[in-house]
């Protein structure tokens, strides 16, 4: 048996079980509409169908008035609880099928938890295995620009690279710690952690205004390294080539990443100078999309638990 509620009277489809019912109370076009179906035989036999085929004694009904009955009011208000559930169900299941068909575009961020990441796009894939996700490095000079351009999706952000946007939506997620980057031969390497004063006379490189790396994720500024003799000359166009220059031993980064990663080729010190800064997940806030809400709840339970070691076997 299906039932439908309406507020615009009974009706009787012939080509399904159906009843369907007026049951609302209050107001004057109700009540004009009530004594009109009061006369209306069409609106008996409705009433007479659906007590027969309930067995229910809904309505008592009289030449002036017609009310439900006790258990007219519980059936009438279980019946619309199911509808809603009924309308929600159907929007859930489309929603999920739209999900599942659907592409999305994760940014990513340099020297990220990338065995993390992983398992999230995994369990993402499970939920949604026809769904295309591809990953593209985010861009450290606009990275905001990127998700309100509709580049990305989602992308990951320094919580101080930014201010608070009303049109996104930031969920924090871990935090990381600034590190040295540096060669294994390095006189510095074997230090269990470092105060940014004990790389006077060292080379820290930079990636100048091509890819703003440093600045991005709000470490030591190039003014605070020299105030301390750092020599800030040596400038990469980019972060790969800056990782290049560090792995011949010519010059130092400093980066944020967990204190558990392990980096092949390359010794990273703790900087006690800097608190940690935070990492978070954004999205746009208008026009929410289920794959989108699900992969940012994939990652805030991904995060929720201690992290395991991990092991980076590639730097973007």
């Amino acid at each position: 048996m299906t039932i439908f509620f309406t507020q615009g009277g009974a009706r009787f489809y012939d080509d399904l079980p159906v009843g369907v019912l007026y049951c609302r109370s209050g107001g004057a076009e109700f009540q004009r509409r009530r004594r009109a179906a009061v006369h209306h035989p069409a609106r008996h036999h409705l009433i007479n169908a659906l007590e027969k085929e309930t067995g229910l004694h809904l309505f008592e009904r009289t030449t002036r008035r017609t009310k439900l009955t006790a258990a007219g009011q519980s059936f009438y208000l279980d019946m619309v609880q199911m509808t809603s559930f009924g309308r929600q169900a159907l929007k859930k299941a489309q929603d999920i099928q739209e999900a599942d068909r659907s592409r999305l575009t994760v940014g990513l961020r340099q020297l990220f938890d990338y065995g993390t990441f992983s398992s999230i796009l995994a369990e993402f894939q499970h939920q949604f295995p026809n769904a295309c996700v591809d990953v593209v490095p985010q861009d450290n000079r606009r990275p905001l620009e990127q998700l309100r351009s509709g580049q990305l999706d989602i992308g990951f952000f320094y919580a101080t690279e930014h201010s608070r946007d009303r049109d996104i939506s930031f969920t924090p997620l871990f935090s990381l710690g600034y590190h040295v980057l540096m060669n294994p031969n390095s006189p510095l390497a074997d230090r269990r952690a470092l105060h940014l004063a004990d790389l006077k006379g060292q080379s820290v490189v930079s990636s100048g205004a091509f890819d703003s790396f440093l600045s991005a994720c709000q470490g030591p500024s190039l003014e605070q390294l020299a105030q301390v003799g750092v020599d800030c000359s040596k400038i990469s166009p980019s972060f790969e080539g800056a990782l290049i220059m560090i792995q011949m031993g010519t010059a130092m980064s400093i980066v944020p990443c967990l204190s558990t990663a392990v980096i092949p080729g390359f010794v990273k010190v703790p900087l006690l100078d800097f608190p940690p800064v935070t990492v978070e997940i954004a999205a746009m806030r208008h026009a929410p999309r289920l794959e989108v809400q699900s992969f940012i709840e994939i990652a805030k339970q991904k995060y929720a638990h201690p992290h395991d070691p991990l092991l980076m076997e590639t730097l973007i």
